[in-house]
């Protein structure tokens, strides 16, 4: 029987960190049939890959495919943003947030055409909002134990794991690790938008580790950084933290950008946002005595974060007074200053912004530590529409390629690594992230000298160069740089 896809004379990456060899890879189906030289083997489909790299299809560890930016897959469901950067699993509900219930939402998604594997977790934030009944408070034991009944739905429903994020002082570490405790008894992992990633950086992520040890679970700290001045000298602690934590498997995820994508509100100090909350919600800012009072606290945190010019807008639906433009541009327009502009944006809602509060070196030094994949934190995006962060387009390959290839972090078969088995590890994601005889067909064929991101802050909407072929579960999804109509992505479901 010939196979139903050859892919010829390919120099194969084959997940596990090992050096690349010259060989055929053939797919029957939805798996890898066959790895090696196969110079006289029959195939309905013929690719000559010489002169190209072969790799698994790379993983997105931390996405936010679910319901951002655009409304997330279940309305932008054949976005190819990610699919043409070689990604061929988005891993969905970082950050705290995740849709709910989760098996309804799943089986919606299952009902779509999409392009590419989906994946998800469900968010701590999420169980949180259908218990307790006053959010700015600490839970109460039965609470808790509600949340704990959710999370095992959560987790017979299909979720790889649970993910905490942007949580205030009164969610206490007690009440994550007895809801991770139930995320443990399935097997599934604790991801964490730590406490702080500023000044309380060493604290927020000890807070992770303690997680990890007293649930008994692995741990993916999101995105892992130093934001803003106060904490770019602490970037060989956070490492140090990581190495020396040998009682609990922890590993870190980045992007390969000096900028965050964020709400405005994010340049209000968590301080005056929890007070917020206990006046009823930032609309209590209107209030001018108060926010007479918070307004230096604010200040400063913009200076933190690198200043007003450090800072550009890029709203969720189009907005053409904001769109591009700098908190410095839109105060002067407005002849406000920088703190109240950012204060009447958080109260417009749906205002998002590119923050360039982080340090190359850093971000050099994490991207390049053992400990730490790719992941783009990014969102499925439509070509043209409004401003967003060119990670959506470009993570993968700009890390293979400029930090990797150019840059010389790393060599070729640790930067694919990181992209694909690293993940795959992490998450349990069974039969995926490899080029093995018997795992999913979900395959990227790339220009190993070509391999380039070209968007930018100014022009996000650009694919990149350089992806010539994406196979996903046996289709050819990418025909030379080129996305097909087929929709061939899957729900994943943990245990499946």
């Amino acid at each position: 029987m010939p196979f139903d896809l050859l892919l010829r004379r390919a120099r194969i990456y084959d997940g596990s960190g090992a050096q690349p060899f010259l060989g055929d890879v053939g797919v029957e189906g939805d798996r890898i049939a066959a790895v090696g030289l196969m110079p006289n083997t029959e195939a309905r489909l013929f690719i000559d890959c010489q002169g190209l790299a072969l790799a698994p299809g790379f993983i997105d560890p931390h996405n936010h495919a679910h319901n951002e930016a655009e409304g997330g897959i279940l309305n932008i469901p054949q976005a190819d943003n990610m699919l043409r950067q070689g990604v061929t699993t988005l891993v969905a509900g970082n950050c705290g947030g995740s849709p709910w219930p989760i098996g309804e939402h799943l089986d919606a998604v299952s009902r779509l055409g999409i392009k590419q594997n989906y994946a998800l977790l469900v968010g701590h934030g999420t169980l949180r909002a259908q218990c307790v009944t006053e959010h700015n408070r600490p839970a109460t034991t039965d609470e808790i134990a509600q949340m704990r009944n959710l999370a095992l739905r959560a987790m017979d429903e299909g979720v790889f794991g649970m993910s905490t994020g942007y949580f205030p002082s009164w969610v206490t570490t007690d009440e994550i690790v007895q809801v991770s405790e139930v995320i443990a008894s399935r097997g599934g992992i604790y991801t964490s938008h730590i406490r702080n990633e500023s000044a309380g950086v060493l604290e927020a992520v000890g807070e992770a580790l303690e997680i990890g040890r007293r649930a008994g679970l692995p741990v993916l700290i999101s995105h892992i950084k130093t934001w803003g001045a106060l904490a770019w000298d602490k970037k060989d602690q956070i490492l140090g933290l990581l190495e020396a934590a040998d009682d609990v498997e922890v590993h870190g995820d980045r992007y390969p950008y000096t900028a965050c994508f964020t709400g405005v509100s994010a340049l209000i100090p968590s301080g005056v946002v929890e007070e917020a909350s206990r006046r009823g919600g930032l609309a209590s800012l209107r209030d001018p005595d108060w926010q007479l009072e918070v307004l230096p606290a604010i200040r400063e945190h913009i200076e933190t974060a690198g200043g007003p010019e450090n800072v550009f807008f890029a709203p969720l639906e189009p907005s053409p007074d904001l769109d591009g433009k700098t908190l410095a541009e839109v105060a002067e327009a407005h002849g406000a200053s920088p703190e109240k502009t950012v204060i009447a944006l958080a109260l417009r809602g749906g205002v998002s912004c590119i923050i360039h509060a982080m340090r190359e070196d850093n971000l050099r030094d994490f991207l390049a530590h053992r400990l730490v994949m790719f992941g783009s934190d990014g969102h499925l995006r439509r070509p043209g529409h409004g401003q967003c962060h060119p990670r959506n387009y470009g993570t993968f390959p700009r890390a293979i390629g400029r930090y990797g290839r150019d840059g010389r972090l790393f060599d070729m078969p640790t930067a694919i690594r990181k992209a694909t088995g690293m993940a795959a590890d992490k998450l349990r994601l069974a039969g995926r992230g490899y080029v093995r005889q018997g795992y999913f067909a979900d395959l990227v064929i790339f220009d190993e000298e070509g391999l380039l991101d070209t968007a930018t802050f100014k022009q996000p909407h650009q694919y990149p160069r350089g992806v010539k072929y994406v196979v996903l579960n046996g289709h050819l999804a990418v025909d030379n740089e080129r996305t097909l109509p087929g929709c061939y992505g899957r729900v994943l479901r943990r245990g499946e």
